[in-house]
């Protein structure tokens, strides 16, 4: 009777104290404590509750690992996202004999498509629109970059294939290796009646005149290229194409979000 009282008392004694560590676990993780582990001390159906209760708390603590990750990232994106409308243009500029709109939808967050009008002159205006290679902040950082240069540039060089040249030089070592730009800029000259436009290896231009719609590809290669012989031959292929334009003519400027747009069945919009 005496070694089975002993015997009982231990049992007890082991039980009470396997349970005390499961109520005490429960306690630090209400606390908010998900990296308390219980000491595992036996292979009974206990020692499994235990082990469970640490499997628990491991999966509990890496879900909140991954979820402070997730809004750690949703708040860059939305600060990308931010950035990106603050470059855009707030209003379409006003100018007599010439009307113009703009819609830019990013597809995700944020996307590289930019645009940007130019006020440069009585009668004149400067129409930029690009897409930085990539997605995410890094490509709405190098598209403020850009901002700034097209800014600083466009009332200082009226000719578009002079006023890239010189972003280009300016960008090649700004850009990660990984990158780069592709751009139309057209400088539109209403009392002359004509529009100058170079393109950096971007989507054509559309101009409908007389019910007839012209596609414009203008040789030139993408901005920002960081590998040797690239600047002599940017401008070596860049150049300045000039089309008269006249009343109810349409000048269509893009990026490769239209013409890769899908429809249901995967087909891309295209040209």
């Amino acid at each position: 009777q005496g070694s089975a009282f002993f015997m009982g008392g231990i049992l007890v004694r082991s039980i009470t104290s396997a349970v005390h560590e499961l109520f005490h676990g429960t306690e630090r993780m209400q606390q908010g404590d998900f990296a308390h582990r219980i000491s595992i001390d036996s292979n009974d159906q206990l020692g499994d509750l235990a082990s469970s209760f640490n499997r628990m708390g491991a999966s509990i603590e890496h879900g909140l690992h991954v979820q402070r990750e997730k809004q750690r990232l949703d708040d860059e994106l939305r600060i990308a996202r931010e950035i990106q409308k603050s470059l855009l243009p707030v209003r379409v500029p006003q100018m007599p004999g010439l009307s113009v709109a703009d819609l830019c939808e990013p597809a995700r967050e944020v996307g590289g498509d930019y645009y940007d009008f130019f006020e440069i002159g009585p009668g004149q205006l400067g129409v930029l629109v690009a897409d930085v290679s990539g997605k995410g902040t890094s490509a709405a950082l190098y598209m403020a970059e850009l901002k700034g240069l097209m800014l600083a540039l466009s009332h200082t060089e009226p000719s578009p294939r002079r006023l890239l040249i010189d972003v280009n030089r300016r960008l090649a070592n700004q850009l990660d290796n990984r990158s780069f730009i592709t751009m139309t800029y057209a400088v539109f000259d209403l009392d002359a009646g004509t529009m100058t436009c170079a393109r950096a290896g971007h989507t054509p231009l559309i101009v409908v005149s007389g019910g007839e719609s012209h596609v414009i590809v203008p040789c030139g290669m993408v901005v920002g290229l960081s590998i040797p012989g690239a600047e002599g031959r940017f401008e070596e292929l860049l150049v300045d194409h000039t089309t008269p334009i006249g009343p109810g003519d349409l000048v269509v400027l893009y990026t490769d979000g239209i013409t890769e747009a899908m429809d249901p069945a995967g087909e891309l919009f295209g040209d």
